[in-house]
């Protein structure tokens, strides 16, 4: 396996018999695995903010029928 450096990325080289692109930096797959834990915490903040609108959503809508219920029964009491 020859490997000829990647003008202009120190990290990158190309495998000559394959035309790969080889990333040399050791420490590649630990910023993959950061960057992939982030977007998993970044997900399940949106599914936590999805599911709490859904209840805020809910909640309002029961507290509107009980205000109409109050407001009729005010309109026919008198």
């Amino acid at each position: 396996m020859e490997l000829i450096p990647v003008k202009g990325f120190k990290h990158l080289v190309r495998d000559l018999e394959t035309g790969a692109i080889l990333n040399l930096d050791e420490r590649a797959p630990l910023g993959l695995k950061l960057a992939k834990n982030k977007r998993r915490k970044e997900q399940e903040q949106i599914e936590h903010n999805t599911h709490n609108i859904n209840n805020i959503k809910s909640e309002l809508t029961e507290i509107k029928s009980m205000l109409k219920i109050l407001i009729e029964g005010k309109q026919d009491n008198g």
